[in-house]
């Protein structure tokens, strides 16, 4: 039984350490949450759909389910932030914004208003004045919409929260 979802997504990670020419790749979608699809062919420096499935990209794409597996068909590319991407200062915050949703998001389980503060936060993040407080704002309330706290916490609060709910550290690079 196979079932046809065409959707809008964020690109949350891409995993390339599939056998030929395949790629695992985390989406955030607006219809069925955070899923992992598998992208078949994308690694040919033919495929029309490379270029989209980078992290943070937002893109629309078609998706056949099969059984308990999703394949990528399609995509096309809404938006790569390319205004982000460009400033140093805030790629990490950008990067660290997409670890925090990879290891929190439940798999399969529809999170709209989560998805749309995220494509706030990344809108938010391509202006010129966005800063920390910015993302310790949206990160509050990705918390919240979760159940984790009831109240707003401090960048390094967060930081601690997050560690203890995912029981692992996080990586240094990041922030």
């Amino acid at each position: 039984m196979s079932r046809t979802i065409k959707t809008e997504a964020i690109v949350l990670k891409k995993n390339n350490n599939l056998l030929n020419k395949d790629s695992l790749i985390t989406l955030f979608t607006e219809k069925h949450g955070k899923i992992t699809v598998i992208a078949k062919g994308i690694k040919k420096l033919t495929s029309r759909r490379l270029p989209h499935n980078q992290t943070g990209n937002l893109i629309k794409g078609i998706i056949i389910r099969r059984g308990s597996f999703f394949y990528l068909q399609e995509t096309e590319l809404i938006s790569h932030f390319s205004e982000i991407k460009k400033q140093s200062k805030k790629l990490p915050w950008f990067y660290f914004y997409f670890f925090i949703l990879d290891r929190l998001l439940p798999e399969n389980d529809k999170e709209l208003k989560i998805y749309n503060l995220s494509k706030k936060f990344l809108i938010q993040l391509a202006k010129k004045n966005s800063n920390l407080e910015n993302l310790t704002f949206y990160l509050n309330k990705v918390l919240r919409l979760l159940g984790y706290i009831d109240k707003n916490l401090s960048f390094s609060e967060i930081k601690k929260t997050i560690e203890e709910i995912i029981n692992q550290k996080l990586p240094t690079f990041i922030i």
